[in-house]
């Protein structure tokens, strides 16, 4: 699915046919389309018990891989990073990355970030509080590539930092025993006597990254969760196991004092942090508990009737979000940070004589799809608009709004895609193979399309997958790629303001691409990836920003990769117990470290 995948939330989504205008309510933060509940100016509220409930569990509570946005959420309430974002609505405090537990400066050249840890930020670790140090953080960095459950994003770190990528390929290489207490030894050995050059630790209080190259990303990389300190108590079991996240050790506001999978959470305040050294997050709340193992409507149910406060891993039933806009329900949120909906090519396709590997085929394709239309059977306007370039408006580095295939209420031209056809080679139109999986929305998606498709001259014949996992894995193995010839793709960005690289990187460098590569049509144009190279090997935003729009714009008339389809917000609801919610784009959801109880 995903820059970060969201466990339940596509298979919430379930489809309904919505004609409603989009707009922020009265009295609601809002940009664009976004719909935002007021954030309120009452004085902070401390105590009581913060409700919330859902229907499964993280991917890895180990920060090492976790990479849900559900996990985020815990996360933030129980992980601190050397450097995270603001709750705020501007765009400084959603895209910039600020100090957390540590200051920074940037050599002059951009290659050297010094890190200089806040004393008192500090573990919840079994013995006592103890001071977190640059060790933990290089303990961190060290455990993303691990061979048993290592970062999914790793080129984001072997990318820039010196000597991790040879750091990585031997850790990976490494041969893991069966016993977890073997992998234990092997893991603690492996990185007692491995560093990586360009990490150096001058003092408890001071690390040292040299990168091989000016970045203008590396702030947002070391501000994912991935990055955070491990203390090294940690070292003592296996990544991500059961008993690891049992015995997980907090630096934030809240610890966990018990865990159950799939059933869970209890949280309470945790006596090691320091108000003093957080200016981001703060400690409303007495405790914290999350429920699992609840459907979407029994949540929803629980947040409308008070009984819960805030949702973990799904979203407003699609079917009760027209009733909610239209009574402009102040508990209701729908923010569009960066979430897309596309039709991939496979670039390797050998249909009708390879078809798809000329760009006249693929830019006529354009004119194929009504968006208005899957619009329509994705949910409606209010959590989804027709998007047509790559980069969302939510990347506001980078992104420069173009139109290239314009054709009247983005409902597409059928006769104009037949035309181009033709003057390509196939006045007869095309047959084609749509791979999708079989949860909300996509079959209804697939059959519009389907639909609407055939009045421009292209047949598509359909190729369901089972689940919404199966589908995923059949795009990523490249032998399945002669079984399709499109096929829905779902991305959310890592973060968001200067977030293209989440988009460019995993999406169109086919110098990247192997099994398991979320780069699904195998697209590979040596221009894109000079653009890529230009845009992340600089520490200059605005060269950054110019050649991401370069990219966009190729992308979309010269070579294109996709047809891009919706730009998409995730339907969430907020109980009305709660005072000061503020939606943070880069957890998904409202900042529980941020809000309290009336």
């Amino acid at each position: 699915m995903n820059g970060r995948l969201r466990l339940g939330v596509l298979a919430a989504m379930v489809v309904a046919t919505i004609t409603m205008t989009v707009g922020g309510f009265a009295g609601a933060a809002s940009s664009g389309g976004n719909i935002l509940p007021a954030v309120g100016n009452s004085t902070p509220k401390t105590g009581g018990t913060l409700k919330i409930v859902g229907s499964g569990d993280v991917d890895h509570l180990d920060t090492c891989c976790a990479y849900y946005t559900t996990t985020y959420e815990i996360l933030r309430m129980v992980s601190r990073e050397l450097v995270s974002y603001n709750a705020g609505y501007t765009a400084a405090d959603q895209g910039t990355p600020v100090p957390d537990i540590a200051t920074y400066k940037v050599s002059p050249n951009g290659l050297t970030y010094t890190f200089t840890i806040k004393q008192g930020v500090q573990w919840d670790t079994p013995t006592g509080p103890r001071q977190v140090t640059s060790q933990d953080e290089a303990n961190g960095i060290k455990r993303l590539c691990n061979p048993i459950n290592g970062a999914p994003p790793i080129t984001y770190w072997t990318g820039a930092i010196a000597g991790m990528k040879s750091y990585c390929t031997a850790f990976q290489a490494l041969t893991v025993p069966t016993a977890p207490a073997d992998q234990v030894t092997a893991l603690k050995t492996f990185m007692s006597t491995h560093n990586i050059s360009g990490i150096s630790t001058p003092s408890s209080s001071t690390i040292v990254f040299t990168l091989t190259h000016p970045s203008s990303t590396f702030l947002n990389v070391m501000a994912l969760p991935m990055s955070s300190p491990v203390p090294v108590e940690i070292n003592n079991y296996v990544p991500a196991s059961v008993t690891e996240e049992e015995n997980f050790i907090s630096d934030g506001p809240y610890t966990i004092t018990s865990y159950t999978p799939n059933t869970s959470y209890a949280l309470t305040k945790n006596p090691a942090w320091k108000a003093s050294t957080d200016t981001i997050r703060h400690q409303y709340f007495n405790n914290v508990s999350i429920t699992m193992g609840e459907s979407a409507t029994a949540v929803q149910q629980q947040l409308q009737t008070g009984a819960a406060d805030m949702e973990w891993d799904t979203t407003v039933p699609t079917a009760q979000v027209p009733g909610l806009v239209a009574s402009h329900n102040s508990g209701f949120a729908a923010d569009f940070f960066g979430g897309i909906t596309y039709l991939v090519f496979n670039m390797k396709s050998t249909t009708q004589g390879g078809a798809l590997a000329k760009p006249a085929v693929r830019q006529a394709l354009q004119y194929c799809v009504n968006k208005r239309h899957l619009v329509q059977v994705t949910g409606g306007p209010a959590i989804n608009q027709p998007i047509n370039q790559i980069l969302p408006s939510a990347m506001s580095i980078g992104y420069k709004k173009i139109n290239p295939y314009p054709s009247a209420n983005s409902a597409g031209n059928p006769s104009k895609c037949k035309s181009m056809l033709a003057a390509a080679g196939y006045k007869h139109g095309l047959k084609l193979t749509l791979a999708y999986a079989n949860n909300p929305p996509m079959p209804a998606q697939a059959v519009a399309l389907q639909a609407d498709m055939a009045k421009g001259g292209v047949t598509l014949k359909l190729n369901e997958q089972p689940t919404q996992g199966a589908y995923f894995d059949f795009l990523e193995t490249p032998k399945t790629h002669a079984n399709w010839d499109l096929a829905f793709g779902a991305w959310f960005p890592d973060w968001t303001g200067n977030g293209a690289a989440t988009y460019f990187s995993p999406l169109f460098d086919g110098r990247e691409y192997a099994a398991g590569s979320t780069n699904y049509g195998d697209y590979n144009d040596p221009t894109v990836n000079k653009y890529i190279d230009a845009a992340e090997n600089t520490s200059s935003l605005k060269v950054a920003a110019t050649n991401w729009a370069k990219a966009d714009s190729y992308l979309m008339t010269k070579d294109p990769g996709w047809v891009p389809l919706l730009d998409q917000a995730l339907p969430q609801y907020i109980g009305s117990n709660v005072e000061h919610a503020i939606y943070v784009p880069f957890i998904g959801g409202f900042d529980p470290t941020n809000l309290w109880l009336k």
